[in-house]
């Protein structure tokens, strides 16, 4: 099988790298893949395929004309929940709100009424913005939408129709974060992967609903942070349900000498790191993401750069990945994702796929390209959908 980058939409590039969500990329229970992006008209959008990311539907727009500065994303069955809303929250700079909106992707993509989780009075490129659905069906957005001042922690209880605000997780205006499902007793709680930049750490917060709290525990230190203007993320996550904890991978630099792309897993009581998926970089490295295999159970890791350091970060660079079948004790030898050397600058995968043949990458290319890494039976190129 050939790999093929597929241009998948002009967009908006600085906001896909803009300390916003990470999960962009959605494979539904029925295979079909959703891209959610913010158009090159500064709109946020979505797309559809339905033979693995060959080819794409037209982009259907869904939040009118509004200057959208960060987007983030969740599915339901990232939560173990058996329905297929896609739950879409953005922040924009024309009223400077969070709003919220939901694809129902097992009803023709019928989409519910624009709500505002927060409404705020100014917007900036920095920040960060991300949304989740506890395994009880509350929804929660963490957000910092102007680097500094109107940050907090909304949440709704009926699928996004209202929301309130609750106690806020935030430290300093730098700091980033990606809220994940808990997995305490109350299956409303809530977890903040919480990089605090000016201390170089990553911890989880812990989010109880009933007491309206975050608690905070330390997962590592020495964690040097990458400016987002450069390039993002480079720490992703994903929900492991079949053993009720969520994953967490993160380079502890880019583009440094003996950086290392480390792994953990982590549930309310306990954090465990495996096997570095990459360890003591040569340099010229950074970006990250991480899917699960649902069929397989089988742990999927990708990243820019070869790892030997013959490549330049970000400006000449491929898409590499790593396989690991056990959990993260051992990981496959380093396997090129694409075949072109490209500034790459934005990097995701679906976190929950069925199929290894499916999994993918969107990133970003030179010219805001967003482009779809997919397994093609043909010679090698590239197909412009638009």
């Amino acid at each position: 099988m050939a790999r093929l980058d597929v241009n998948l939409s002009t967009v908006n590039g600085l906001s896909h790298f803009n300390m916003a969500g990470t999960n962009y990329l959605v494979q539904t229970n029925s295979g079909v893949l959703y891209a959610i992006y913010i158009d090159v008209n500064s709109d946020v959008a979505f797309r559809k395929s339905t033979n693995g990311g060959k080819t794409w539907t037209l982009g259907t727009v869904i939040s009118g004309a509004i200057s959208a500065v960060q987007l983030s994303i969740w599915y339901d069955r990232w939560s173990g929940i058996n329905s297929d809303l896609i739950h879409v929250c953005w922040s924009e700079s024309a009223a400077d709100d969070v709003s919220y909106r939901s694809i129902n992707a097992a009803s023709n993509d019928a989409l519910s009424t624009i709500t505002i989780a927060f409404a705020g009075a100014s917007t900036a490129t920095s920040g960060m913005l991300s949304i989740a659905r506890a395994r009880g069906g509350n929804i929660g957005i963490a957000y910092n939408i102007d680097g500094g001042t109107e940050v907090g922690f909304a949440r709704s209880t009926d699928t996004g129709a209202t929301w309130a605000a609750r106690t806020s997780p935030h430290e300093a205006a730098a700091d980033v974060g990606i809220l994940m499902p808990g997995w305490a007793a109350d299956n409303q709680d809530m977890m903040l992967f919480f990089w605090d930049i000016s201390a170089n750490e990553i911890s989880k917060k812990l989010y109880d609903e009933s007491a309206n709290t975050w608690t905070e525990t330390s997962i590592a230190t020495g964690m040097t942070y990458n400016a987002a203007t450069t390039a993002f993320p480079h720490f992703a996550t994903a929900v492991d349900i079949t053993n009720s904890q969520n994953l967490l991978v993160a380079w502890s630099a880019v583009d440094t000498a003996n950086a290392d792309l480390r792994c953990w897993k982590v549930t309310e009581a306990s954090t465990t790191e495996t096997t570095n998926i990459v360890l003591n970089s040569t340099d010229d490295q950074g970006l990250c993401s991480i899917g699960i295999d649902t069929a397989t159970e089988d742990w999927y890791v990708a990243y820019g750069g070869k790892s030997d350091g013959t490549e330049t970060w970000p400006t000449s660079i491929n898409i590499y990945c790593k396989k690991s079948t056990d959990d993260g004790a051992t990981w496959s030898t380093e396997e090129a994702q694409t075949d072109t050397l490209r500034q790459v600058r934005y990097l995701v995968t679906a976190p929950r796929f069925t199929g290894a043949s499916v999994f993918m990458t969107l990133f970003d290319g030179t010219i805001d390209e967003l482009l779809c890494n997919s397994d093609y039976p043909a010679p090698g190129g590239r197909i412009t959908i638009v």
